[in-house]
């Protein structure tokens, strides 16, 4: 695969997660955010088991049984299920514009993970990026007459961490290993089980339930969680992580597009200028360190 394939390939997967924030958004009429994560993470594990099975059979539980790859797997699908599940159930209180904008963060988060916790050496514009990116935040998530941050602003942001971490986790695997379909496969089914208990605990859900909400489910498990996901780990497996953050952090853009013409969301100038700075903040992130070299 080379490198311009990986990079259509990471387009794609922000094209899909970008409209699944809507389907995500209105999917929750029926259904508490418990509910319609272990849903939509059952159907991805099912989207994705037949090329597991095509693939990977031989080596997948030599994979899942190897203990460092076991840790990975682990690691990584925890970090995606607090992620997911977190941003859910944000989505119950904010629109999909902010939603996009303020998950985007982890992009300038995984550089600062990595230096504060791997103890990387990272370039001076990373710090400033971060500046712009906290500015653009505070625009986006205040109201023009109270310069409050919101409950759900907060929550996206952790989510925006624990989505920095699955990303950062994910690179460490793929490099070490040839197996994407297994990697995607055990994810999605961690996700599942850890979201299914808490909402057969906590939810009470029901078949009818669930089957009124099938469509935006299924877009969002099938799409958004089996293709998109799988879409990620096979793209930045050849594409270098500067331009495969740039690419993925276009999700925000597609969801206010889709949030727009879908289902009529409109946002404020000043929010509209957070967005703005936001991405400015990514891309400066993700393109001055390439510029020393």
């Amino acid at each position: 695969m080379s490198i311009v394939k990986g990079n259509l390939l990471l387009l794609l997967a922000s094209v899909i997660w970008g409209t699944a924030f809507v389907a995500q958004t209105t999917g929750m009429g029926f259904v508490g955010p418990l509910t319609f994560t272990f849903a939509r993470f059952l159907l991805g594990a099912l989207t994705i088991l037949p090329l597991l099975l095509y693939f990977e059979k031989n080596i997948f539980l030599k994979t899942i049984t190897e203990p460092k790859s076991a840790i990975l797997i682990i690691t990584t699908g925890f970090a995606l299920g607090f992620g997911a599940t977190i941003q859910q159930y944000a989505l119950l209180f904010t629109d999909v514009s902010n939603a996009a904008f303020i998950t985007a963060l982890y992009v300038p988060i995984v550089p600062l993970i990595l230096r504060i916790i791997l103890k990387k050496n990272l370039h001076v514009s990373i710090w400033f990026a971060v500046a712009i990116c906290l500015i653009g935040l505070y625009l986006l998530t205040s109201e023009s007459s109270e310069l409050v941050i919101s409950f759900s602003d907060i929550l996206l942001i952790i989510a925006a961490i624990f989505f920095a971490i699955q990303i950062i986790m994910n690179d460490i695997y793929i490099r070490k290993n040839k197996s994407p379909f297994t990697f995607a496969f055990s994810q999605y089914s961690i996700v599942f089980i850890f979201t299914f208990f808490l909402a057969i605990t906590l939810e009470k859900p029901t078949i009818n339930n669930i089957s009124i909400e099938f469509f935006e489910i299924f877009y969002a498990g099938s799409l958004s969680v089996g293709i998109a996901y799988t879409l990620q780990i096979l793209g930045q497996n050849k594409t270098s992580p500067a331009p495969a953050a740039i690419i993925l952090s276009m999700e925000a853009v597609f969801a206010s597009i889709a949030g727009w013409i879908i289902i009529n969301q409109s946002m404020s100038l000043m929010k509209i200028f957070g967005c703005f700075l936001i991405f400015i903040g990514i891309i400066i992130a993700q393109i001055f360190p390439l510029m020393k070299k």
